[in-house]
């Protein structure tokens, strides 16, 4: 009998989102990259191992308002030095 306790080694969440070429150049600009997309709606970025799935799919209106009046969460992520990057983060959005 082993010992050993599992651990994830990889953990990708998928985003649906509006404009897959929007989205890439953002999460390009906080460090992901990118391969070609997929048929053009389907991409895969990658950062320090971990990955981030963009599909670009047909807005639902009342779910995605369902989602913000109950502050449901898309996923979470662990960040050592997350001080700089949240900064970084916010600095981009008031941009966009």
């Amino acid at each position: 009998m082993s010992t050993m306790k599992p651990r994830v080694t990889s953990f990708a969440p998928q985003f649906l989102v509006d404009d897959l070429e929007r989205s890439i150049a953002y999460y390009q600009k906080i460090g992901f990259t990118f391969g070609e997309a997929w048929e053009g709606f389907y991409a895969i970025g990658v950062l320090d191992g971990l990955e981030l799935h963009l599909k670009e799919a047909p807005k639902n209106d009342p779910e995605r308002q369902h989602k913000h009046n109950n502050d449901h969460l898309d996923a979470a992520a662990g960040v050592d030095g997350i001080e700089v990057f949240y900064d970084a983060s916010r600095t981009l959005a008031m941009r966009s």
